[in-house]
């Protein structure tokens, strides 16, 4: 390296390493050691809000038996109306020609067979 480059960076590496500590402010030391931290420590700064914190939701108590029970009635009676329904809805896919006609019966089968299904999973997931 030639003389004027070292006399260069002889003189300009110290100045800009006592200006960039100088710009560091407080709120960069936080992150800096945050970022240095060990992870359990990382864990350990990290707020947890109380059981009885306002904003979290009150733990759901578990159903009854007499809300089980009743849940299970409900399904039984929702899956045999969904297998009419799919019966009726297969005598009318027999009946009808969708390659000629698509028969809006047709679609309001599958949309109340949907609709039934959505129920029965609900009730199921309880």
């Amino acid at each position: 390296m030639d003389s004027s480059r070292r006399t260069f960076l002889t003189a300009f590496v110290p100045g800009a390493a006592a200006l960039g500590t100088s710009l560091m402010t407080p709120a960069l030391y936080a992150v800096q050691a945050s970022q240095n931290a060990s992870p359990s420590q990382q864990q350990a700064t990290v707020p947890h809000p109380a059981p009885d914190h306002p904003l979290m939701p009150p733990a759901a108590a578990p159903p009854t038996t007499a809300q089980l029970r009743q849940n299970q009635r409900d399904i039984r009676k929702d899956v045999d109306q969904l297998f009419s329904l799919a019966q009726d809805l297969k005598n009318l896919a027999d009946k009808n020609d969708a390659v000629v006609q698509l028969s809006v019966n047709l679609i309001q089968k599958t949309e109340d067979i949907e609709k039934l299904a959505k129920k029965i999973r609900d009730l199921a997931r309880g």
